[in-house]
């Protein structure tokens, strides 16, 4: 049986003081490492997998969607006579996996990902909700910055304006 070795009491000491050393830094040189969101925003990588949007003329209500979703997020629900999926985006965890068993290309993932709701019951989108367009931009005052992440050695991550 291996014996468990006791840790050298000043090599715990020096490693703390190495710690509260990093946290003083910070507290005297500070580094912002977040964006002011909404005022700016990162540029998406292509292939981001945001919110899936559903396209109801296409749709064969095939029911593949919902077999294969790993959270349970996808329902189908019947209108007007035809099985149209659902979703629920509080179990959704963006697999990407209904997208890709549809046989006739009826859900495509988009890019956006900044939605916020006010109750669960909006995260709930009935095939008319799940058809609508959601790469309409919300208007704002100034125009958004778009910004993307450089790795620095000596700062960490930083964000600089994507042109």
């Amino acid at each position: 049986m291996k014996e468990y070795q006791k840790a050298n009491p000043l090599k715990l000491f020096a490693e703390h003081v190495q710690s509260i050393g990093t946290g003083l830094k910070y507290l005297v040189k500070p580094q912002r490492i977040t964006l002011f969101y909404p005022e700016e925003a990162l540029s998406l990588p292509t292939g981001y997998r945001g919110l899936i949007r559903l396209y109801k003329d296409v749709c064969i209500g095939c029911t593949l969607c919902a077999l294969i979703c790993p959270a349970d997020a996808m329902k189908m629900a019947t209108e007007e006579g035809k099985k149209l999926p659902m979703i629920n985006y509080g179990r959704c965890v963006f697999c990407g996996f209904c997208v890709d068993v549809c046989p006739v290309d009826a859900l495509k993932e988009t890019r956006v990902h900044d939605v916020a709701f006010s109750n669960r019951r909006d995260l709930v989108f009935n095939p008319d909700k799940f058809n609508r367009n959601f790469d309409q931009p919300v208007s704002m005052d100034k125009p958004v910055r778009k910004m993307k992440t450089v790795i620095d050695e000596k700062k960490g991550i930083r964000y600089v304006p994507d042109e």
